[in-house]
């Protein structure tokens, strides 16, 4: 979808007008001595704004986001460039090196110390971070003759810093050339730069903190690990678990023994369990009488 510019930008005038305060318009524009125009809209309002306007326009490319930018930033109308500097804050990974030279426009002409601060650090610094030749350019600014790409040059190597443990000299020749200027402004910048960097750089930065005489409140230093520090992890010897003692056999308990299934009989049936054998039912036997069984037969035939 494409943007109308001029529509966008009037639009958001018309947001940033309606929580305008002209006491603070007239505050802040004084330092500029109408170089840029103040509308008096608190910071907070036009980040809102410009965080706003990125959720509005996802689908906004490179190319769409830059000329946006510099429509708002030709009106030189103090918070539609801050919200220009917000929107390609907000959109860093969008940037190339090709950009330079627009962003080096801008932090050329009249703006905010904090507008400055935004679009070195998080502009500039996005694109330095992904590339390396940028550093070349850092150094440039550095060295060149406008205070406000100068300082902008340190401030944007924070990003690159933090990304990079191996930076840190190439920040050092620059800093150096900075810190030979007496201007309080670039000094101020160089510390904060240290300050943030020595997060990954503790002990470059102390060297260097010494030897320029600055003041930089470092970190705590921390034991570093084989694997933080880059060095080859030694592996830990196999832990070797002894195997665990047998208990003493306890003496065997005698096992009654079964008696022995007996042998079958022909003609009985014989169970699992064995039986008790019952004697035999016995008839009673007469009892003998006195005469002998032939005497009492004769005795009858008579």
């Amino acid at each position: 979808m494409s943007m109308n510019f001029a529509r966008e930008q009037s639009l958001l005038r018309q947001k940033l007008q309606a929580k305008a305060s002209p006491e603070r318009a007239a505050a802040r524009s004084a330092p500029f001595a109408g170089a840029i125009a103040f509308l008096g809209v608190a910071d907070a309002d036009v980040a809102a704004a410009a965080e706003a306007l990125a959720t509005a326009w996802p689908q906004m490319g490179r190319a769409q986001m830059t000329a946006f930018v510099r429509t708002l930033w030709s009106s030189k109308v103090h918070e539609l460039r801050d919200v220009g500097a917000r929107l390609l804050a907000l959109r860093g990974a969008l940037l190339e090196p090709a950009d330079l030279p627009l962003l080096e426009q801008f932090l050329g002409d009249a703006i905010e110390d904090a507008v400055l601060d935004r679009l070195a650090t998080e502009a500039l610094g996005a694109v330095a971070v992904r590339h390396k030749k940028v550093w070349k350019d850092l150094k440039r600014m550095a060295t060149g003759a406008h205070k406000g790409r100068r300082r902008a040059a340190a401030l944007a190597a924070q990003k690159p810093l933090l990304a990079d443990a191996e930076a840190f000299p190439r920040f050092g020749e620059l800093a150096e050339a900075l810190l030979a200027d007496a201007d309080t402004a670039l000094h101020a910048a160089v510390d904060a730069t240290l300050t943030a960097a020595a997060a990954l750089h503790r002990d470059a930065v102390a060297a260097f903190a010494a030897r320029h005489g600055r003041t930089i409140a470092l970190p705590r230093p921390t034991t570093a690990t084989p694997a933080a520090a880059g060095a080859p992890t030694k592996k830990k010897p196999a832990v070797v678990v002894p195997p665990a003692k047998k208990a003493a056999a306890a003496p065997a308990k005698p096992v009654a023994k079964k008696p022995a299934p007996k042998q079958p009989v022909a003609g009985k049936l014989v169970t699992g369990k064995p039986t008790t054998k019952k004697p035999a039912n016995k008839k009673p036997t007469a009892r003998p009488t006195g005469r002998p069984v032939a005497a009492r037969a004769k005795a009858r035939s008579r």
